[in-house]
């Protein structure tokens, strides 16, 4: 499931896996809705991460609990880098994954700065090619954070401008669950 969020950290675009699992549709999620759908024990640690992350315009990645739409607890693997305007460097909001951990195994673990590596065992594909390319964008990101020039770091940022862009706006024809 891929989302972007303006600068205050709000949606503005959360793609329609959310609500296969979670049975939350857009408006429902909006703003802040999407909390109403994280498990009861992990709310605090979810929203102070976020919150933490909008206010420094930092990274973040964490593990935790979903509701499901029957009920039930569905781990999944959160992760969000900035999008910045690509000319003055100003924080835009971000673009983000989340994705379902088929190991039920997996303890809540939060953390800030840092991307996770793809968790083993997707549940499924995202649906459009702006999603898939977003996949790939913060997959590249994580990798340029460890050990990659300058350039190319800006490069991947570019490229993550762009694709957010697009997801956000559903340049691709394909429905989006655009956020107003």
């Amino acid at each position: 499931m891929i989302f972007t969020t303006n600068a205050a950290g709000t949606l503005a675009y959360l793609s329609p896996g959310w609500g296969e699992i979670t049975g939350q549709d857009a408006r429902s999620a909006a703003n802040y809705g999407w909390v109403r759908a994280v498990h009861p024990e992990d709310v605090e640690l979810v929203r102070a991460l976020v919150a933490r992350a909008v206010a420094e315009g930092r990274e973040f990645s964490c593990r935790y609990r979903l509701i499901d739409i029957d009920g039930r607890p569905v781990w999944v693997a959160a992760a969000a880098m900035p999008r910045l305007d690509p000319h003055r460097g100003s924080f835009l909001g971000f673009l983000g994954c989340v994705n379902e951990i088929l190991d039920s195994g997996t303890r809540a673990d939060g953390l800030v700065g840092r991307l996770l590596p793809p968790p083993a065992g997707l549940s499924r594909l995202p649906p459009s090619r702006q999603e898939i390319a977003a996949e790939h964008i913060l997959a590249a990101q994580a990798r340029t954070l460890q050990a990659s020039s300058r350039s190319a770091r800006k490069a991947v940022e570019l490229a993550a401008f762009e694709v957010s862009r697009q997801v956000t706006h559903g340049l691709d024809g394909v429905a989006s669950a655009d956020i107003h």
